[in-house]
């Protein structure tokens, strides 16, 4: 027998990695002195610790290795040979995921680029903030609401999007792609305007409601919403909250950056958020402006 350290210094390790080894149940010392706790090996064991070593430098795991140390070499070639090919795959993943890279982030920044600023464009006009009474020069807490409500909402569209891609049995870039260029051409289908929040010309933004939302605020005949959310109830208890407006055709209410606005201003003044918030348009059929607020 020999001393773990006279082990070691044939296996060619320190000390501590033949503990490990014995700690894990690879590699046990032939014998332990029950007095003083030393470790002896039998030369015959470095067999198994190149064994041991050579897995671990192939990628094996130790629950990999473990059932291999009672093996004959041919079963271990035969591991190796597996591994081999396992690792041929994953070089190639790699090298599929080299390829497609750039152009998938070249595809995702233009995507992103486009809904973003075409939401920015729309909050940046003067007069849909003057529809609440704000100078959008002045308020840069709602300005961060928006951005962080269309980070927000570029999640959701992402996800969707992967959704629509499994249906369509398209990549999901090509899904949201097709997203962000009905955005843009305004030629969104009725999933798509789910995502942004507005409902189509003759739907009723109350469809969808939870049966036990109650209407707790409505205001009619108004021309700019600054006339109605003035007198709105406190909105901060953690209730969810559902704006839903029926307007006549040309109002600014109608833009695709209203609902955005909406919750921003919603939140940053009212702290809309904590119990969650939508907000929903359509159009009115008697020629007249509508809001509602229901809450649960």
């Amino acid at each position: 027998m020999i001393t773990i350290q006279g082990f070691a210094k044939l296996c060619g390790c320190n000390t501590q990695t033949l503990r490990y080894y014995d700690r894990i149940g690879l590699l046990t010392p032939a014998k332990v002195d029950e007095w003083t706790g030393y470790r002896y090996y039998e030369e015959e064991q470095a067999m198994l610790f190149i064994k041991i070593k050579n897995l671990q430098q192939a990628d094996f795991s130790i629950e990999e290795i473990r059932p291999l140390l009672s093996e004959d070499d041919a079963r271990l070639m035969a591991a190796l040979d597996r591994k081999i090919e396992e690792q041929k795959q994953k070089l190639e993943r790699i090298r599929e995921i080299q390829r497609s890279y750039l152009q998938e982030r070249m595809d995702m920044q233009k995507m992103v680029n486009t809904i973003t600023g075409f939401l920015e464009g729309r909050m940046d006009d003067p007069m849909l903030w003057q529809e609440f009474g704000l100078d959008s020069t002045r308020e840069t807490e709602i300005t961060a609401k928006a951005h962080e409500l269309m980070t927000e909402w570029l999640t959701e569209v992402r996800n969707a999007s992967g959704q629509m891609a499994q249906c369509a049995g398209n990549p999901d870039l090509e899904a949201m792609r097709e997203v962000m260029d009905a955005l843009v051409n305004g030629k969104m289908d009725e999933k798509q305007n789910l995502l942004m929040a507005i409902a189509p010309n003759d739907a009723d933004p109350e469809e969808g409601l939870p049966e036990d939302a109650e209407k707790v605020f409505e205001c009619s005949g108004w021309e700019h919403v600054s006339e109605c959310i003035g007198n709105l109830p406190d909105l901060g208890d953690g209730k969810q909250n559902f704006f839903l407006f029926r307007v006549r055709e040309g109002s600014l209410v109608n833009d695709p950056g209203f609902s955005t606005l909406m919750l921003a201003v919603m939140d940053a003044k009212y702290n809309a958020m904590k119990g969650g918030m939508t907000c929903k348009v359509g159009r009115s059929s008697d020629g007249l402006n509508h809001f509602a607020l229901f809450r649960k």
